[in-house]
C-alpha cells in the first residue's frame, strides 16, 4: 500500500495553502466598497465614498452621497479604511523558475512558459497590495525572452495573464564573459541578422524562389490570418522595400520578434548598470527605430545619465537602491544622491521598483520618497500611476476610475505609513486576498497552525490528517504486499 511520507505531506499542505490564497473568493457580478477615503489617483482623495464595480470593471466612484449602491450588489463596508488602486510593480524578475537564459539571441522565448502561478512572490505581492506585475526576465542577456503583465492570481498561467508578449529584455550592460565592446557588438548583431535574413527573403521573392514558403508549410504555420499577407515595413530607424510582397508567416520564428521592436511595434527595457552604458543603449535603439518604445531599467548610479536621458525623452524604472552613496578616493567623504529626485527635477517619468517582495515592497518605496522629500501624491504615482502608463495599461490600471479594471486596496490606514497594512485586495471587483484569512500570517502572529502542517508521528505518517493514521491491519497488509 502506497503512504505519504512526511515530506510530502507538508508539501502537498502549503501547496494547498498556496492555491487557497491565490484563488479570487466566489462572489456576484456587482460589488460595492464603502470606504472612508479614496486615494484614485485621478482627482482629489473622496472622503466618505463608494466604489462600484460589475464584471470585473470599476463602474463608479464617489461621495456615498452621490452614488446609489444597486440592491443586488455585494457591499463592503469598511468606514475606518483607506481604499487606493492596486500597486503597479514594473520590472520584476520573480514568479518565474528561470531568470536568465544562457543564449544571446532569446527573443522567440516567452516568459509564460516559464511563470509558475503558485510561487509564494505572488501571494506576498498580494498581501503588499501589488495587482499588476510586468514580469521580465534577469539582466544576463542580450536579448532576452518577451515578457509578460500578469496579475497574481490564479490557479493557471492563462488565468494570470493581463498581456502577454508585453515588450522584450534587452541589456547594454555586458553579461558574464563578454566585455562592454563584445555586449554592444552582439546586440548590434542581433539586428544585422534580422536585416540580412529579410534581404535574403526578399531576394528569394524576386528570384521566385519559393524556398520560405515551402518552409512555413513544413512547419505547419498559418496561411489564412493576417501574418499570411505580406505588407510594407515601417520603423523609423532602418526599412525594406519589397517586404509588402513577403507573408510575415514566412520570416524566421527566431527574428520575428526584432521585427516588431524595429516597426515599434513591441516596448524593449534595456538594461543598463552604468551611466556609461546610456550612450551605447540609446544610440542602437535609434539607429533602430525603438527609441520611442524603450524603457530604461537602470542600475545605481545611472542618475548621472539624466541629462542625456531627459534630451531623449525615455522612461525609466528605477533600481531597488534609490540613494546612491559614492566615498572620496582622496578624503573619504561621503556623498549621497537621492536618484528619485534626480530625474523628478529633469522632467523625466520614473516608476520604482520593490526592494524585495516582504516588507521593502513598493509602498516601503514609495514612503522612502516621501521621507526624502516628495510629496504624497509624486510618491503614489510613482507606484500606480507612471508605471501604468510605462506598460501602456493607464487606462486600465493605476487609478481608481470609471472603465478601469477592478483591482482596490483596503489599507486599514495610511498607505504609506509602517503601522497600517493591507487588509483585502480586489482584483477584477472579487476578493483575492483576505487578512483574516491569510494562513501563513495567523501562523506567524498568533502561533495558529494551518490544517494538515502539524507534524505527524509514526502512527500517523501515512494519512494526510492527525488522528487519521493507518491502523495497524493495513501497517500489516502494507508490509505484507512488500
Amino acid at each position: 500500500m502506497k503512504r505519504f511520507t512526511k515530506k510530502a505531506t507538508l508539501a502537498f499542505s502549503v501547496l494547498c495553502t498556496a492555491l487557497t490564497l491565490a484563488l479570487p473568493t466566489e462572489a456576484g457580478e456587482k460589488q460595492a466598497i464603502k470606504a472612508g477615503t479614496i486615494i484614485t489617483m485621478d482627482g482629489e482623495p473622496i472622503v466618505g465614498g463608494v466604489i462600484l464595480m460589475d464584471s470585473g470593471r470599476i463602474t463608479a466612484v464617489g461621495p456615498a452621497s452621490e452614488i446609489e449602491i444597486p440592491w443586488d450588489a455585494e457591499v463592503t463596508d469598511a468606514p475606518g479604511m483607506v481604499a487606493v488602486p492596486g500597486f503597479v510593480e514594473a520590472h520584476s524578475t520573480n514568479g518565474m523558475d528561470r531568470t536568465n537564459e544562457t543564449i544571446d539571441m532569446g527573443a522567440f522565448f516567452d516568459v509564460k512558459d516559464s511563470v509558475n502561478p503558485v510561487a509564494f512572490y505572488f501571494q506576498d505581492s498580494l498581501r503588499f497590495g501589488i495587482t499588476t506585475i510586468n514580469i521580465q526576465q534577469g539582466n544576463q542577456c542580450v536579448v532576452a525572452a518577451q515578457g509578460a503583465v500578469v496579475k497574481p492570481i490564479g490557479a493557471t498561467v492563462d488565468q494570470l495573464m493581463v498581456r502577454p508578449q508585453a515588450g522584450v529584455k534587452m541589456s547594454i550592460s555586458p553579461k558574464r564573459g563578454k566585455s562592454r565592446a563584445t555586449q554592444a557588438a552582439a546586440l548590434r548583431r542581433a539586428f544585422g541578422d534580422l536585416r540580412a535574413h529579410l534581404e535574403q527573403l526578399v531576394d528569394e521573392n524576386k528570384r521566385g524562389d519559393d524556398r520560405a514558403r515551402r518552409e512555413a508549410l513544413a512547419q505547419g504555420r498559418d496561411y489564412e490570418g493576417e501574418d499570411g499577407k505580406g505588407r510594407p515595413m515601417t520603423g523609423k530607424g532602418w526599412t525594406l522595400d519589397g517586404m509588402e510582397n513577403i507573408p510575415r508567416v514566412e520570416i524566421d520564428e527566431k527574428l520575428a520578434p526584432l521585427l516588431k521592436v524595429v516597426e515599434g511595434r513591441m516596448t524593449v527595457y534595456m538594461y543598463c548598470a552604468s551611466p556609461a552604458e546610456v550612450h551605447t543603449a540609446l544610440s542602437i535603439a535609434r539607429e533602430n527605430g525603438f527609441l520611442e518604445r524603450m524603457v530604461f531599467v537602470l542600475g545605481s548610479g545611472c542618475f548621472k545619465a539624466a541629462d542625456e536621458i531627459a534630451a531623449a525623452k525615455v522612461s525609466v524604472i528605477l533600481s531597488a537602491r534609490l540613494i546612491h552613496t559614492e566615498t572620496d578616493p582622496i578624503s573619504a567623504e561621503q556623498t549621497k544622491t537621492f536618484e528619485a529626485q534626480v530625474f523628478k527635477d529633469k522632467g523625466v517619468e520614473f516608476a520604482l521598483t520593490s526592494r524585495n517582495s516582504g516588507l521593502e515592497s513598493l509602498w516601503y518605496q514609495a514612503a522612502l520618497c516621501v521621507g526624502q522629500g516628495m510629496t504624497r501624491k509624486e510618491a503614489l504615482s510613482a507606484i500606480t500611476t507612471a508605471p501604468a502608463k510605462i506598460l501602456g495599461l493607464q487606462d486600465k490600471v493605476g487609478t481608481i476610475k470609471p472603465g478601469a479594471y477592478a483591482n482596490v486596496v483596503l489599507y486599514t490606514g495610511d498607505p504609506l505609513s509602517v503601522t497600517s497594512h493591507v487588509n483585502q485586495v480586489f482584483v477584477d471587483g472579487k476578493v483575492a486576498y483576505d487578512r483574516s484569512k491569510d494562513a501563513h500570517l495567523r501562523h506567524l502572529f498568533d502561533g495558529e497552525k494551518p490544517k494538515g502542517t502539524a507534524p505527524l508521528d509514526e502512527d500517523q505518517e501515512g494519512n494526510m490528517h492527525a488522528g487519521e493514521g493507518p491502523s495497524k491491519e493495513e501497517k500489516n497488509d502494507s508490509k505484507g504486499d512488500k
